[in-house]
């Protein structure tokens, strides 16, 4: 099995273009080839939804720690939605 990346050249505006088709091809060593159509759908800024960067966090806290106290940091980013089809 073989795997690759589309990745952008520039920035994305979706108030400009929606969604972008980008045809894709593998060929195997043989000189057999095969062929895909993505489309990839670019979703408006307020359509992506935070991520936190892990998926737990843990904190050890003494019992008698002040309040307003910073315990623990947590971090998450915006990701970029794109549906393959």
């Amino acid at each position: 099995m073989f795997a690759g990346t589309i990745t952008t050249r520039t920035s994305l505006d979706q108030m400009l273009q929606d969604f972008y088709m980008v045809r894709v091809s593998a060929v195997d060593g043989g000189g057999h080839a095969g062929y895909a159509l993505v489309r990839v759908y670019v979703a408006a800024e307020a359509a992506a939804m935070p991520t936190f960067l892990m998926t737990e966090y843990k904190a050890n806290v003494y019992a008698s720690v002040q309040p307003g106290t910073s315990v623990v940091k947590v971090s998450c980013c915006r990701l970029m939605v794109i549906i393959y089809e």
